[in-house]
């Protein structure tokens, strides 16, 4: 298996109705590398386990995310490439 490819996922036990049942198998001995990957971190507000600002939060990011991007492919340009 190549270095952070996913093991087969098996859907056929689906006793819930809802989510398969988990099947260790594949991902045992498993090392997923996240070094020089970038990642985004939000906080939400919650009452009782229920997210209250859910909607705004994912925007939030998501406009994070496409302004990352756009830097991004402008340092990409400045650089020569693409």
């Amino acid at each position: 298996m190549k270095t952070n490819e996913l093991p087969h996922y098996d859907d056929s036990v689906n006793t819930t109705g809802c989510c398969p049942k988990f099947n260790p198998n594949g991902w045992n001995a498993r090392n997923l590398h996240f070094e020089s990957k970038p990642f985004m971190r939000a906080t939400t507000r919650s009452r009782d386990h229920v997210p209250l600002d859910m909607a705004e939060v994912f925007e939030g990011s998501y406009e994070k995310t496409q302004d990352w991007y756009r830097e991004m492919e402008e340092l990409v340009r400045a650089r020569g490439g693409g």
